[in-house]
């Protein structure tokens, strides 16, 4: 079973393409407002497609199901039946959206501060010089985000902040321009963890970029990461806790295509049993 992040793991923004100057073939695989706005490499696509024909590929994002839903893989004939949104909130299997996990998800809120009183507190430290006034949302009913200038961050505050919503069971994260807050009963491991127990999988590699993915990573067979985002970031800090994962040695969307190689040789028959 292959368990992937997508933004900035598999798939690139326009504006991260641009910044790199990328001079490989690349395809679009995300639509939105009357143009295309995500893309892969022609090789990252050849190799997913391969993968996701031979074992269990699962998208793992932290998009909402509506910004998951502007995804098309599917027309590049790369083929999945579970996909996770909302950051392990929701599990989708062949489109439908699975009543179970919904229900183990409610059953477990309880033991994390209510969404109203965490935002109500990290209104007393957002301010229009470093959070969009226009932005911030309670996606899918499960976690917030907002948008974010991240050279104005008031680091101290945002530090003890980020203390206070840890002991109240809400994990904060910042992704590029986005500031996610959210609830620990909502991850990516324990919605992987489900899907392999339910299909019986043996064996799962999985990859991110994120502090959100990083649960999700440990909990592994094999963890394979960019050379860009939180976790590198970590990593180049020398964090001890980061030394199961295999980071690429390029980063940006020709990561993407490493991350693949890897997952394709370590998924070889001889291992998977």
């Amino acid at each position: 079973m292959f368990a992937s992040d997508l933004d900035q793991t598999l798939i690139y923004s326009y504006r991260s393409i641009i910044n790199e100057k990328v001079e490989v073939q690349t395809h679009p695989v995300e639509w939105f407002e009357d143009r295309y706005i995500s893309y892969m490499t022609e090789s990252a696509l050849t190799k997913l497609q391969r993968i996701s024909k031979e074992f269990l590929f699962v998208p793992v994002t932290t998009r909402t199901k509506l910004q998951y839903q502007r995804i098309n893989l599917l027309d590049y004939n790369i083929s999945y039946q579970y996909a996770v949104t909302s950051n392990g909130g929701t599990i989708f299997y062949n489109g439908i959206e699975d009543r179970d996990w919904m229900r183990k998800i409610s059953a477990s809120k309880d033991n994390c501060l209510e969404a109203e009183d965490l935002i109500s507190r990290f209104n007393e430290i957002r301010h229009p010089s470093w959070v969009n006034p226009d932005s911030g949302k309670l996606a899918d009913n499960l976690f917030f985000y907002c948008l974010i200038e991240r050279e104005k961050i008031p680091i101290t505050e945002l530090a003890a902040f980020k203390l206070w919503a840890k002991d109240k069971n809400w994990e904060l994260s910042i992704q590029g321009r986005k500031l996610y807050l959210v609830p620990m009963n909502v991850n990516k491991k324990a919605a992987v963890q489900y899907i392999r127990a339910k299909e019986g999988i043996n064996l799962v590699i999985a990859a991110g970029d994120s502090l959100l993915d990083l649960d999700m990573l440990k909990a592994a067979n094999f963890a394979v990461a960019p050379a860009h985002g939180e976790l590198y970031s970590l990593y180049s800090q020398r964090n001890s806790d980061l030394e199961m994962i295999r980071f690429t040695k390029k980063s940006g969307i020709k990561a993407g295509e490493e991350i693949l190689d890897y997952v394709d040789g370590t998924l070889s028959p001889k291992l998977v049993v």
